[in-house]
């Protein structure tokens, strides 16, 4: 996994664009498509190399792993 990501959510919205899909903006000024239930205020930290996304939300710590999510859906076999 070669992105890294250092940022926090700004706005959840539906793209017009994009057939009205749900997508995330985040503060860096990038916006994807919504694959993860983030909401606004997480603060998402992901070293290059590690499969590992760690959001931060109020007093918790979740680990979202990347390598595993892709593989549920088909992505990586």
């Amino acid at each position: 996994m070669s992105l890294e990501r250092y940022t926090r959510v700004i706005d959840i919205y539906n793209n017009r664009h994009e057939h009205n899909f749900l997508y995330v903006k985040f503060s860096n000024g990038s916006e994807k498509i919504l694959e993860y239930p983030y909401k606004l205020g997480d603060s998402i930290s992901k070293k290059r190399g590690d499969s590992i996304e760690y959001i931060f939300r109020k007093d918790s710590i979740i680990e979202n792993n990347l390598f595993e999510e892709s593989r549920k859906i088909g992505l990586l076999k």
